[in-house]
């Protein structure tokens, strides 16, 4: 059997024809082939060579808020890292993560600590992975400019640490971390009064809710900011606020956010995105890039 090997090896949890709707919040995608759940750091390691050795397909999955999952599903392995890489402490006024911490979780820690340079991260869904793999931001900040190292398994399989200066940060990519499963990082954080970042997290948070459509499944802003202009209003101004495509619809609150409004199909969703990228150069001859990542296709 193809996967009998991987199950004979894993201390952690398995499970078979997991549905990928369960693990996204866009609340779609098809069954994966097996859903892994490493026990440790060692076990995800052993996990990914025998994926390597046997080229079977591996994703590494945090809390799915940027993701497109076909409806087929995923034909291989998809690895949950919360178990191996959850944990969180602080040293002195640096904050050591795992690549599975909540971004909600890191956040309320360090205002909890007094500690200020990531509150601008607030609201933002997803993990510390998933964060650094695209370079997450918002309000002016990105989590590079606090971050110190990353932690993470190579290509060979060996576990290795890269300094900030070694990586190749850029708005919403993070170049040099190709190929590697991040499983930890530290941030240089400052001392900060705990009552200013309550105040800062709250009036971040009302912004968000004001903006953005966070009452109903999705996966975030689909295209990233094209140079000089931002692509919710462009897609705005083309006129595809409030598309629909089945119960995939471009958000009247926020045209950059493709909703799901109950039974939306990946598919759906693609269709919607192909749809307003076509309206969008037609009318600006601007492209618009995928800042969601689709997965099975």
């Amino acid at each position: 059997m193809k996967y009998r090997e991987i199950q004979d090896i894993l201390r952690g949890q398995i499970f078979e024809d997991e549905p990928l709707s369960k693990h996204t919040s866009y609340r779609i995608g098809g069954p994966a082939d097996l859903y892994a759940l490493p026990a440790d750091v060692e076990d995800l390691t052993a996990l990914l060579r025998v994926c390597g050795e046997r080229e079977i397909p591996a994703f590494v999955i945090g809390k799915g808020t940027n993701l497109l999952v076909n409806d087929l599903g995923f034909r291989g392995v998809v690895v949950d890292l919360k178990a191996a890489c959850g944990a969180l402490r602080t040293d002195g006024e640096e904050v050591i993560a795992g690549s599975a911490v909540r971004i909600k979780r890191l956040t309320a820690w360090c205002e909890e600590r007094g500690l200020g340079g990531l509150e601008f991260m607030s609201g933002i869904p997803g993990t510390v992975g998933g964060a650094l793999r695209m370079n997450a931001g918002a309000f002016g900040g990105e989590i590079s400019d606090r971050l110190r190292w990353i932690e993470g398994i190579a290509p060979d399989g060996t576990r290795q640490r890269w300094v900030k200066a070694e990586l190749d940060f850029g708005y919403r990519r993070a170049g040099g971390l190709e190929d590697r499963v991040i499983v930890g990082c530290a941030f240089g954080l400052a001392r900060t009064d705990a009552a200013l970042l309550t105040t800062q997290r709250k009036e971040i948070l009302r912004k968000r809710n004001a903006r953005q459509p966070l009452e109903v499944p999705s996966a975030g802003s689909v295209f990233k900011r094209p140079e000089g202009d931002y692509a919710g209003r462009l897609i705005e101004a083309a006129g595809c606020k409030g598309l629909r495509v089945g119960d995939a619809m471009v958000s009247p609150k926020h045209a950059n956010f493709i909703v799901n409004l109950g039974r939306a199909t990946a598919s759906e969703v693609r269709t919607v995105i192909e749809r307003v990228r076509e309206r969008v150069e037609e009318k600006f001859g601007i492209v618009l890039e995928l800042e969601i990542q689709l997965v099975g296709f």
